[in-house]
């Protein structure tokens, strides 16, 4: 049953809604998932900007849509487990793999033991600490910011609309960021910024998260509502991307390819459309319909992509964490040119 996994990914763009129309699974998303298309801004409590995205009325999904990633992974596997030509195969591990000029060798962990197989075509999905892009002994490159974020997921009744919230140096938490997101089942997504001497153990005390949702919900009006921890984590923001996605035989999707930061929404909604572009150029060259060649296009689509995002991801990284070494004037300057 989701709902023990956190949020995680919680904001599906419109692009990615097509994607997942195309996958099957976007009437069923969207019979749960919060669409939404403004977003308010706060500094020091008072609202100083509101965003309005534009929508038209022919499109099929909104802008902007929350769901939580674990309901979001429960459609996919459900659909996926409908599909003849898929096959699920829980507690398995990739260990180790070989390839040459005409496929890949894998060798695989299971709680029963290790199995080999063989494929023509490895797709590397695993992820930011990904088992393939360590064996081939590759690095990402970018940047990793100072700025990090305790997620915290509450189960709280609020009588707002879905709209995302952005809280600059409230008082509980001076010179530091707080983003709020609405998602289904009355859970609100709490994002807030941690002062550099604050360890992530620390930070994740549960008397701590109470103490830093007791505060923002007060500073909102809210301090006399009853609410639950449903889960939390700390987060770093990192731009990171591969030079390359193909690697032979071998190809890199979503966190495997690049880590990207949270602020735009850009890392499953990034990953989905890689999935989209490999997927049908792989099935072009494994149908005889196109040389391997394709696949290169992927690499040098996807890569730029990647590193269009990275320069986007780093003017809003900075203006929600401020490298520390600013002085309070250029950290609010850093927020206003970024």
């Amino acid at each position: 049953m989701p709902g023990d996994r956190g949020s995680r990914a919680i904001v599906f763009t419109k692009r990615s809604m097509e994607i997942l129309d195309f996958a099957g699974v976007a009437t069923r998303i969207m019979t749960k998932a919060l669409p939404w298309t403004s977003g308010n801004s706060y500094y020091k409590g008072e609202r100083v900007f509101r965003m309005e995205t534009p929508v038209d009325d022919n499109d099929r999904f909104a802008p902007l849509n929350n769901l939580q990633q674990n309901w979001l992974e429960t459609y996919l596997v459900e659909a996926a487990q409908a599909q003849p030509l898929i096959r699920l195969c829980w507690g398995n591990r990739l260990s180790s793999f070989t390839q040459d000029d005409s496929g890949v060798a894998l060798v695989v962990d299971t709680p029963e033991g290790e199995y080999t197989c063989r494929t023509n075509w490895l797709v590397a999905a695993d992820g930011a600490r990904s088992t393939v892009r360590q064996q081939l002994g590759l690095t990402l490159e970018g940047d990793s910011y100072e700025g990090r974020f305790v997620i915290v997921d509450i189960r709280i009744d609020l009588d707002l609309p879905t709209e995302r919230l952005a809280f600059f140096s409230p008082d509980w938490n001076p010179g530091n960021t707080i983003l709020m997101h609405k998602e289904p089942d009355n859970i609100w997504r709490f994002d807030y910024q941690l002062d550099a001497g604050i360890s992530s153990e620390e930070a994740l005390k549960p008397e701590n998260l109470a103490a830093a949702v007791n505060a923002q919900l007060q500073m909102m009006g809210y301090q006399d509502k009853s609410w639950e921890m449903d889960w939390a984590s700390v987060y770093s923001a990192r731009a990171l991307t591969l030079p390359d996605y193909v690697h032979q035989r071998v190809m890199f999707v979503g966190d495997a390819a690049h880590l990207l930061p949270i602020f735009g929404v850009r890392g499953a909604n990034t990953g989905f459309q890689d999935a989209m572009d490999l997927g049908w150029k792989l099935a072009a060259v494994v149908n005889g319909q196109a040389d391997t060649a394709l696949l290169r296009t992927y690499s040098a689509d996807r890569v730029s992509a990647a590193r269009e995002i990275i320069a986007e991801a780093g003017k809003s990284t900075r203006f929600m964490a401020p490298p520390r070494r600013f002085p309070p004037a250029a950290r609010c300057h850093a927020r206003l040119v970024a």
